[in-house]
């Protein structure tokens, strides 16, 4: 008796899957990088300042490890004031980066650092949230402040 040889052309490659199928097992959800606890905030003392045309953010950062390597700045507009939504979620947009390791020099107060932000509008609200950024990538929210700028 002859054998199709269409019939022995889809045996081996079901008998391949059913094999590697049965390999494969779910290992489990990866564990979410760990922090360690922080001692002392990171981030002191945040403020804003509006001038005319520009918004700048002053703080103070307190890294006694040396593990954050830059501060991502991001900024949201939450409105107008009378017409802003406070429980509405916030979408921040990278409007800037700081790197710590270069902004660390003999003329400015060990670590006290600033942003300015120069695309600003007259009547609007902001929020500003920094992002500690570690030299793995890891970022993780610090501190949030908002503005009114009249």
């Amino acid at each position: 008796m002859k054998s199709s040889p269409s019939r022995n052309n889809y045996l081996l490659p079901a008998a391949l899957l059913l094999i590697m199928l049965m390999g494969c097992g779910f290992k489990g959800n990866p564990a979410p990088y760990s922090v360690p606890p922080v001692e002392k905030q990171v981030i002191e003392g945040l403020e804003a300042f509006s001038t005319e045309k520009t918004v700048t953010l002053q703080w103070r950062l307190n890294d006694k490890n040396g593990i954050i390597n830059s501060i991502d700045i991001e900024r949201s507009e939450a409105g107008t004031p009378g017409n802003e939504c406070k429980n509405c979620p916030r979408t921040f947009t990278k409007i800037g980066r700081i790197s710590v390791k270069a902004e660390t020099t003999a003329e400015k107060e060990p670590g006290m650092l600033s942003f300015t932000d120069i695309n600003v509008e007259r009547g609007r609200i902001y929020g500003y949230r920094l992002l500690l950024c570690e030299g793995n990538g890891n970022c993780s929210e610090a501190s949030t402040i908002e503005v009114n700028f009249k």
